[in-house]
């Protein structure tokens, strides 16, 4: 449908609206993910100070001694929890080790004046996040105060706030991806009315260049829609007025070219010796190409768009107007010692069509056929029928014609070298226009054998 650099209306709408909302996506996962790890370490750390306020509330002294007042099942559910256990280690006034993780790293000295400290290290070669709380040993009795220290490890903290993400990304991403579809469907039931008013333009034929009904076509659409039928409308004028100029022009040559090729004929009749009958066997040979000439481009004109006959049809009985064609070419193959013949096996088929188009497009096939073919040649009509198609079918046993020419003859005005010198170019013209006004398709094709041309026109099957 054209180059990779064309996208379709509903792929680039949806890469206009995906990509805002992966945008949105991106920008609200960042932003989870602080609000996520804010959290996390909020609660973690009220864990880890709540641990510390626990141990620093059963601190006892007996005899100048500070000890942790508590079972050790209890300390070991204590500073158990669900992601892991803590760590913790409790020193004296005078910095003495009392009990815990004698490894447990020092809190920073900055931080040594505040009750509550929080702070990160090392321990065991991991990283943890920790608690200092200073506990008085008795208020007011100048003893000092008890460094409790509680720590975890800080992957716990980033475990929680990865599985905190993942349940707020995913369905984000399912959203995305439900609007994503939503747009695609969405743009495909809204084109639907492009869909069927581009059929309709596909289904018709090049003949017809009424108006494109924009009943259907949405708001945005029909601007484009009443463009597409000012076009139609200027180019149905523009046909029409040039094929009024070609048949008023053929018809005006019609009658001078006659009345030209009369007086040559009596002319040569009249003189029969001398350079004068020369010149006029030539000027008769002239007369009869222009009037042939005049007589195709009438043709032309009746058979191309926008014509009162490109529109005309009925049933045509084809086997016997082709035969009847056949019948009138016979004298004219007779003079250039041409066999030319109609195929009694051909089948009986009935096609929708314009009599006399048809009538005219056999003539220029024969005529071509006769013209190309060398004396003592054969050349055949028939009529075949498969799959309720007609196809009609002149085979020469001529020179044929090369593959990389076929579809160049059927150029206006084009003839191949070595033609018949009478030709005027235009009769396979006539035939493909012929063809394409009723729908119908030109092959050309090497005869039996390998030998000559075979012209097949097949018609649809007839409403």
């Amino acid at each position: 449908m054209g180059s990779s650099n064309t996208r379709t209306l509903r792929s680039r709408l949806l890469l206009w609206i995906s990509g805002p909302l992966i945008a949105l996506w991106t920008i609200s996962t960042l932003i989870d993910h602080d609000v996520a790890r804010g959290f996390v370490n909020l609660n973690y750390d009220r864990a880890l100070l709540d641990t510390a306020l626990d141990l620093g509330r059963n601190v006892r002294e007996s005899g100048n001694q500070l000890y942790l007042d508590l079972p050790q099942p209890v300390i070991e559910m204590l500073i158990s929890g669900e992601q892991g256990r803590f760590y913790y280690r409790a020193n004296g006034p005078s910095g003495e080790y009392i009990t815990g993780d004698p490894d447990l790293p020092d809190p920073p000295s900055e931080a040594l004046d505040d009750r509550v400290t929080y702070y990160n290290g090392m321990f065991n070669n991991e990283p943890i996040r920790a608690v200092a709380l200073r506990v008085p040993v008795r208020p007011g009795s100048g003893k000092g105060a008890i460094l409790i220290q509680v720590a975890e490890r800080s992957t716990l903290r980033s475990d929680f706030a990865r599985q905190i993400m993942l349940r707020m990304m995913l369905p984000q991403a399912v959203l995305v991806l439900l609007c994503t579809l939503t747009v695609w469907f969405g743009v495909g039931i809204g084109l639907r009315a492009l869909t069927s008013m581009r059929r309709e333009i596909e289904n018709r034929s090049h003949v017809d260049l009424s108006p494109i009904d924009e009943t259907g076509a949405p708001a945005e659409v029909q601007p484009l829609v009443r463009a597409m039928n000012d076009l139609l409308s200027r180019l149905s004028a523009a046909l029409a007025a040039q094929q009024r100029f070609i048949a008023d022009a053929a018809h005006q040559l019609r009658t001078p070219v006659a009345a030209l090729k009369t007086q040559t004929e009596l002319a040569v009749r009249q003189v029969h010796d001398g350079e004068a009958a020369v010149t006029l066997q030539h000027l008769q040979t002239a007369a009869d190409h222009a009037a042939r000439l005049v007589a195709q481009l009438l043709t032309l004109a009746r058979a191309e768009p926008g014509s009162h006959r490109s529109v005309m049809r009925q049933s045509v009985a084809l086997i016997s107007l082709a035969r009847d064609i056949t019948r009138e070419w016979v004298p004219r193959a007779l003079t250039r010692q041409i066999d030319l013949g109609f195929d009694d096996a051909s089948a009986a088929a009935t096609i929708s069509a314009d009599p006399f188009l048809v009538h005219e497009m056999l003539n220029n096939l024969i005529d071509n056929a006769i013209q190309y073919t060398p004396a003592g040649g054969r050349v055949t009509v028939r009529i075949r029928q498969q799959d309720g198609q007609a196809t009609l079918e002149v085979e020469d046993d001529g020179p044929g014609i090369p593959v990389e020419e076929r579809e160049k003859v059927f150029g206006r005005f084009y003839r191949m070298a070595g033609g018949a010198p009478e030709g005027c170019g235009l009769g396979l013209a006539i035939v493909r226009e012929i063809a394409q006004g009723h729908q119908a398709t030109v092959i050309v094709q090497s005869g039996a054998g390998g030998r000559g041309t075979r012209m097949s026109v097949t018609f649809p099957s007839p409403p």
